[in-house]
């Protein structure tokens, strides 16, 4: 696609929690924190929404969804490397480290 994309929210991180979900597999509590920011990323209601920005290169996301705390929960996962970018009735597709799964 060849568009940056970027939360809408900014959701301050910590640093260390941060370079654990880089790790991925590296050691077991990297697996359960990329297993949680998964699953924060992937178990919810939330629709994510492509909006344009004045730079036709960045796009952003914009959760909507019925629940505040499942919209928090998301961005917070997307601040931590997690972004839930698609979601049909078929499937979801979530950037992960700049790696998108589906």
């Amino acid at each position: 696609e060849g568009k940056v994309l970027k939360p809408k929210m900014k959701v301050k991180v910590n640093q260390e929690l941060l370079r654990l979900t880089k790790s991925g597999f590296a050691n077991k509590d990297g697996k359960r924190i990329y297993d949680f920011f998964l699953a924060l990323a992937a178990c919810n209601t939330i629709v994510p929404l492509v909006i344009d920005t004045s730079d036709p290169t960045v796009k952003l996301i914009d959760y909507q969804g019925e629940s505040p705390d499942e919209q928090a929960l998301t961005y917070a996962a997307a601040a931590y490397g997690f972004m839930l970018i698609e979601r049909t009735s078929g499937h979801i597709v979530i950037d992960i480290h700049g790696e998108r799964q589906s």
